[in-house]
């Protein structure tokens, strides 16, 4: 039921942005996409609960309530009478201006969950990439003399330790974001394609290297009996973090617009969460 709910939504988003083109009915579309897509993280709650995940289950309420803001939004886009009678009005260019940053962010989000699901989700997709991550951080190792050896698919032996590939140790993740904040952001193919070889390639690369560098601490035992903790918690999280910061900032060097896209949902987010709790929006468009 939940995976359903995920692809039923990211389907009807998928839909809206091939029907875009002067086709109303395609905001009706994306807006119960995001609607259902809200609802696939309400569903996911029980799960975190049994856990005591309590920051996840911040995050998926988060989440939802940020779904059920654009869905409200694309119903009162889709029902507004200005911008049907005067599209050239001020307020009805801007909120298609809005409408179309809108857009952005849900093919962004189509694309991301098209990229990174079918690897979550199939066993046959999930076990090759694991199996090719582990494979290659193997050879990394050896290349540069630590002697690991391949212990079983998703397992890498060194030095009697064993530590185990999962999907997170992959980067198919980061990878599918920074494809899908690509391809949604306008820009010329060149800019696109630069932008593209500057990120996935070299996070992949990137993502060898760290899983290199976190068996080789823990087989050694660079940091004492914490090594595991210290080279892949804080260590291999931190040079994740100061990665994604590069890369975002690259991207945005490279396709520009993607700082006027963020500014405007920013700004679209706000004004709609200050009509629904019926405070003066600080932007009229509706």
């Amino acid at each position: 039921m939940t995976t359903s709910l995920l692809w039923f939504s990211v389907a009807l988003m998928a839909a809206a942005i091939l029907l875009r083109k002067d086709n109303k009915i395609a905001e009706i579309i994306s807006g119960a996409g995001w609607l259902i897509f809200g609802f696939y993280w309400v569903t996911l709650i029980p799960h975190y609960y049994a856990k005591a995940d309590y920051v996840n289950i911040a995050l998926a309420v988060s989440l939802f309530l940020f779904c059920l803001v654009l869905a409200n939004f694309t119903a009162r886009a889709f029902k507004n009478e200005t911008r049907r009678k005067y599209p050239k009005h001020a307020d009805s260019v801007l909120l298609d201006n809005r409408i179309d940053v809108f857009f952005s962010l849900t093919k962004m989000i189509a694309v991301v969950c098209i990229v990174y699901m079918p690897f979550y989700l199939f066993p046959p997709l999930n076990h090759l990439i694991i199996e090719t991550v582990a494979a290659q951080t193997v050879d990394l190792l050896n290349f540069f003399g630590y002697g690991a050896v391949s212990a079983d698919f998703d397992t890498i032996a060194y030095k009697g330790i064993y530590v185990s590939v999962v999907l997170a140790c992959t980067a198919i993740e980061s990878i599918a974001f920074f494809t899908g904040v690509i391809l949604a952001i306008p820009g010329s193919s060149k800019s696109k394609g630069t932008a593209f070889l500057l990120t996935v390639p070299v996070i992949y690369l990137l993502n060898l290297a760290r899983n290199a560098f976190i068996v080789a601490a823990y087989g050694g035992m660079w940091f004492g009996a914490d090594s595991f903790e210290i080279a892949h918690h804080y260590i291999g999280k931190a040079g994740s973090g100061f990665a994604l910061i590069i890369f975002s900032y690259a991207t945005m060097k490279l396709l520009p617009d993607l700082i006027d896209v963020v500014l405007r949902l920013w700004e679209l987010v706000v004004d709609e969460i200050r009509f629904i709790l019926k405070m003066k929006p600080k932007s009229k468009d509706m």
